[in-house]
C-alpha cells in the first residue's frame, strides 16, 4: 500500500545550511520509543535495530542540478546500524542505503538521462547516505522523526555522482538539509510490528548543491517504505515486536 503523494532519497533519507526547525515544532517535549514484549504487555529494553521493507515501486528524490530537472529513483531501501535509542533518539552514525537507482528528467518517470548515478566509492546504482542522526519531535501534535547529518544541518546527507560519456549533469552533488518522517497511516503512537512512513513535505527542507529558496522549493522526496524491528545477531533481538513513539509521562 502506497501512502498519499508527497510534496517532496530520502532514505532512508532524512534523507538538510542553516535551516531552522519549523516554527510549528514543539520543543522541549519529552518523547520516547516504546517496544512491547511478545505478549504486547510490558516495555522491553532499548536499543532496537531498525530494518526497512519495500512499499512504493520507487523512492524518488525530485529536484534540480544546474537548472536541469532530475528525478533520482531507487527501488530498494535498507538501513545500516540505525537503532531506536533511549530518549526518543536514533543512533548517531547510522546510514541508509538505496539500490537500483537511476536518474530521469522528471517524475513521473519518463525520459532517462544518459547518466548513471551512485555515491562515490559505491557500485553503480547504489546511493549511501553519510552518517546520520535522528530524534522524535512533535509537529502540530503529530509525532515525527527528524533526520539530519550527524554533524548537523551544515553536514552532508549524501553525495550523488553522475557519470557517463554523454552525461550533461554536474558530476558531484551534495545533498544538505533535514528530513521529517511521519507515519502516513496515522499510527505513530499505535503499537504495531511495522509502520508505513513517508517524508513530511511541509516540514522537510532539502537542497542539492547551493542553498537557495528555489532549491528548497523544488527538492522533494516521493514514496513510502515500511519500517520494522530486527535481530542484529549481537544481543538486540526485537524481531516482530510491536513498537511506536510516545509522549513520555
Amino acid at each position: 500500500m502506497t501512502c498519499t503523494k508527497l510534496g517532496l532519497l530520502g532514505l532512508c533519507v532524512g534523507i538538510l545550511g542553516a535551516i531552522a526547525m519549523p516554527a510549528s515544532a514543539v520543543q522541549g517535549a519529552t518523547l520516547t520509543w516504546l517496544v512491547l514484549d511478545k505478549n504486547n504487555a510490558n516495555p522491553t529494553e532499548l536499543k532496537a535495530l531498525l530494518a526497512s521493507e519495500k512499499d512504493s515501486a520507487h523512492l524518488t528524490l525530485d529536484g534540480e542540478v544546474g537548472n536541469l530537472k532530475i528525478a533520482v529513483t531507487c527501488t530498494d531501501p535498507t538501513f545500516k546500524g540505525i537503532y531506536l535509542e533511549a530518549k526518543g533518539k536514533l543512533t548517531e552514525g547510522g546510514k541508509a542505503i538505496f539500490t537500483g537507482c537511476k536518474v530521469y528528467k522528471k517524475a513521473p518517470l519518463t525520459e532517462e538521462y544518459k547518466c548513471t548515478v551512485k555515491s562515490p566509492s559505491a557500485a553503480t546504482g547504489t546511493i549511501e547516505t553519510g552518517e546520520l542522526k535522528g530524534e522524535l519531535v512533535l509537529i502540530e501534535s503529530e509525532l515525527q522523526a527528524k533526520i539530519e547529518a550527524k554533524t548537523g544541518l551544515t553536514g552532508n546527507l549524501a553525495t550523488l555522482r553522475f557519470e557517463g560519456s554523454e552525461c550533461v549533469l554536474t558530476e558531484l552533488n551534495q545533498i544538505h538539509g533535514d528530513v521529517y518522517i511521519k507515519d502516513c497511516e496515522g499510527f505513530a503512537r499505535t503499537h504495531k510490528p511495522k509502520h508505513l512512513i513517508e517524508s513530511n513535505g511541509n516540514s522537510t527542507n532539502l537542497y542539492i548543491g547551493g542553498h537557495s529558496a528555489k532549491q528548497l522549493e523544488v527538492t522533494k522526496i516521493l514514496g513510502s517504505a515500511w519500517v520494522k524491528l530486527a535481530n542484529d545477531g549481537i544481543g538486540s533481538n526485537h524481531l516482530e515486536l510491536d513498537w511506536s513513539g510516545m509522549d513520555a509521562p
